[in-house]
């Protein structure tokens, strides 16, 4: 009887210090930027780098200049730690004002981080769901981060359809491609679009998506396909 007790109570414990969700793909992102160099210096010279847009968006009212400014001071002293697991707990620690920023007021800081997402990135917005980057021939589509945002379906669907019009107006466009754990976790969406889905190798994950655990597909489709299915003419 005592022995169920006790798995019963590190049960609850393991559950009550058990992190978050956004502080857990914080943790493994940081983890990843800092494999790839191997370099306190210049994974938190990333971090920052990262950050900076966020921090000029997001609303002062829920993470002030100050504690900004804080925030930066204390990430910079992360360059001097040469431990890896002490490396990221010390930024995480810095990071902390921010982070509970994402569990309190989620919404507000979902807005900012999907709007300096589009910054970093070079997308360009189409809604709030939907953002777009091309690269030649290739429309890549990207999806803000979007937990807190109700009406998803409706707001795909009215993405898509402006994404439409832009492919048509551009003759060069020949591919769209999506890369996302979304991709990954629910294909269906994707191939009842018309998408191809596909496994993506190692060292495109590495490239791109570095520290993402989560498993990640491609999604493909033609020019001639997406505009078939997409693209609504003007009466």
């Amino acid at each position: 009887m005592n022995e169920i007790l006790l798995k019963q109570e590190n049960s609850i414990q393991n559950e009550l210090t058990k992190e978050p969700k956004i502080y857990q793909r914080a943790r493994a992102q940081f983890n990843g930027i800092y494999e790839n160099s191997n370099d306190s210096t210049v994974a938190t010279d990333e971090i920052a780098d990262r950050l900076e847009p966020f921090f000029e968006v997001i609303d002062k009212n829920l993470l002030s200049n100050e504690e900004i400014a804080k925030i930066k001071n204390n990430l910079r002293a992360c360059s001097a730690i040469t431990d890896k697991d002490e490396f990221i707990n010390a930024v995480m620690d810095a990071l902390k004002p921010a982070l509970d920023v994402r569990v309190d007021r989620a919404a507000e800081f979902e807005e900012a981080q999907a709007h300096a997402m589009n910054i970093t990135g070079g997308f360009t917005k189409i809604n709030r769901l939907l953002s777009y980057g091309k690269s030649g021939p290739t429309i890549h589509i990207h999806a803000p981060p979007g937990e807190t945002v109700g009406n998803k379906i409706t707001l795909y669907r009215e993405a898509l359809r402006k994404l439409a019009k832009i492919v048509d107006a551009d003759p060069e466009i020949q591919k769209i491609t999506a890369t996302s754990v979304l991709v990954a976790t629910h294909p269906g969406i994707f191939t009842r679009a018309g998408f191809e889905v596909e496994n993506i190798s190692d060292k495109f994950k590495q490239q791109h998506f570095a520290g993402e655990k989560e498993e990640l597909k491609n999604a493909k489709i033609s020019r001639e396909e997406f505009l078939k299915r997409f693209l609504v003419k003007d009466l």
